[in-house]
Order: structure tokens, then sequence, then C-alpha cells
């Protein structure tokens, strides 16, 4: 059984390296965003792939069609917009994704975000540095404390930030297309969350329903001096909207994960409004949410080797 570990920077464990060797010919590839030729040209022989998105720029058509033996693909993250999903199905290769192995990370990422922005931290620290700020009067933030947040997508990562929302005695609104329930959340429509909340979270997938969910028509109905976080997918939020919002005073402040390994242009708009903050898809990225989605990838590759696959994602 060739298995192919490709991704940038990757932090498989000797223990886990050991339990794939058992398992097969194990080869790991540290690259960032390869194409289908270059994955066809050094794992063209792979069985079984864990990869992750940093790795592997899109697992295509073309690339799928490329490696004619792989059977199984292990990604390193939990979605899988960056996957041809349609073709891998018609080809018959399973894919299993690592849903909440990191959902702890970006949800605490989401607060970070939060407090940064309604507290100016960001923002006080940049004038600090460059501009020798000292005046507190010029830097007025919001309390989080018993305000609204409204919370767009109630799965793992969602349901996660509804639960510090307690802590902070918050009134907590969710949106969930399935609505299904979660614990001490009040379930509303779109229009009644844009509307009441102070603080607004995206936690939904990139989908084609999704993309560009929050453009002006949301944006209008919001409360004025909304907080925004989107530490999901950069696309739920349409920029150009979310700038107009921030220029005309609706949004106090935006945080924003951007693409993975994809430098944020120097000349971005995001970079003209001092209440934006800018993570460049680094809400996953701590040693436990590494490790834990290292340990599910090598748990997948185990159970669809001994018949019983688990974490199967269906197109």
């Amino acid at each position: 059984m060739k298995i192919y570990l490709i991704t940038s920077n990757p932090s498989v464990s000797d223990t886990m390296k050991e339990d794939l060797e058992k398992l097969g010919e194990l080869a790991v590839i540290n690259a960032q965003k390869m194409t289908a030729k270059q994955v066809i040209e050094k794992a063209g022989d792979a069985e079984i792939m864990i990869a992750g998105p940093s790795g592997i720029e899109r697992v295509s058509g073309e690339l799928l069609g490329g490696l004619k033996a792989l059977k199984m693909i292990a990604t390193l993250s939990v979605r899988v917009d960056w996957i041809d999903m349609a073709t891998a199905k018609d080809l018959g290769i399973t894919v299993c994704n690592v849903k909440g192995a990191n959902a702890e990370s970006v949800a605490e990422h989401a607060w970070a975000l939060i407090l940064d922005l309604a507290k100016r931290v960001t923002e006080f620290d940049r004038d600090v540095r460059n501009k020798g700020a000292f005046k507190f009067a010029d830097y007025v933030g919001k309390e989080v404390y018993g305000k609204t947040i409204g919370i767009i997508g109630l799965g793992d990562i969602g349901s996660k930030v509804a639960r510090v929302a307690e802590g902070f005695d918050m009134r907590v609104l969710g949106y969930n297309r399935s609505q299904k329930k979660v614990k001490a959340v009040e379930l509303v429509d779109m229009e009644t969350l844009l509307k009441t909340s102070d603080i607004i979270v995206t936690t939904v997938p990139l989908t084609d329903q999704t993309k560009g969910m929050i453009s002006d028509k949301e944006i209008a109905q919001m409360k004025n001096g909304v907080i925004l976080v989107n530490p999901a997918m950069e696309a739920i939020t349409d920029a150009d909207a979310v700038l107009k919002g921030l220029e005309s005073g609706k949004i106090f402040g935006f945080g924003v994960e951007t693409e993975i390994m994809k430098p944020v242009p120097m000349d971005s708009p995001y970079f003209k409004h001092p209440r934006v903050v800018v993570t460049p898809h680094n809400a996953f990225n701590t040693e436990d949410a590494n490790r834990k989605s290292y340990e599910l990838a090598v748990a997948n590759v185990k159970a669809f080797l001994s018949g019983q696959p688990q974490n199967i994602v269906s197109v």
C-alpha cells in the first residue's frame, strides 16, 4: 500500500509515522500549493493520500484522473472545497475529513478577534508602534458582557462560540438551516439575527449557497456599530460591502481569515481601515488542533483499510 502525506510543514509525530508505516510504504512530501502535474509526478502511484490545502493547490479532476491507483483521501482539513468531490465520487475515491479536530481552536480564534476588535487592541498597538499614540480617548471600545451575539452556523465551531458566550452572560442567537437545537442558543431567522445582534460571527462552510452571504443587503439590516467576525472562509463575507459598512460606521470592527498559504496583497483594501484585523488562515493553527488533526487523519486511514471507514464526506 503506497501512502503519501502531502502538506506544508508536516507535523506528523514519530509515533504516527510508525503507525502508517505498519499499514504500507509511507512517503512524506513537504510542499506548498503543489499543482496537479507536480503531485502526479511525485506521487503518481499513491493508493492512500493524506493531504492538506496548504500542500496541494487543488485536488482537481485532472489530479484525481492522474492518480490511477488512488482509493482514499484523508484530508488534514475539515473543509473539502479544495477537492473535486463530484469526480472523487465518480471514480470511487473515498474522502474522509477531520471534522471537529480544530473546532476549539477556531472558536477561540473567533473570540480572540471579537475581543480584539471590541477593545481595539490591535488598532491601538499599531498606532502606539507607528505613530506614538497614547491618548486613550481616541480608542474607546465596547464591552461584550450582556450583549447579544448572533452565530450563523451552529456546527462544531459555532456551538463552541456559543458556549463561550454564556460566560459573558450574553443573549445568544443562532441561525442554522438544519434547525438543530444547541444548548443556550435561541434559534431565529436570518433577518432577526442581523437586526438584533451586537456581534455577528459566521461559522458556516464555504459552498455555492454561502459564498457572499454577508453582503450589502445583510449589512444594511445590521445594528449600527456591529462587530462582524468571519473565522471561516473569506468569501463568505463580501469584502467591498464590509468595507463600505466600516466607512459608514455601520460596522464597528471586522475580523477575517483569508486564504491559506496565500499572501494578502500589501495594497489590500482591508488595510485601508484601522478597525480590520486580518489573519491569513491561522484560526485552526494550534499545537493542540494540529495534533488532533493528524491523529484523526491517521485513524481515518486505519478505519478505511479495516473496511470500516469513518468521517466520510459525501457530495
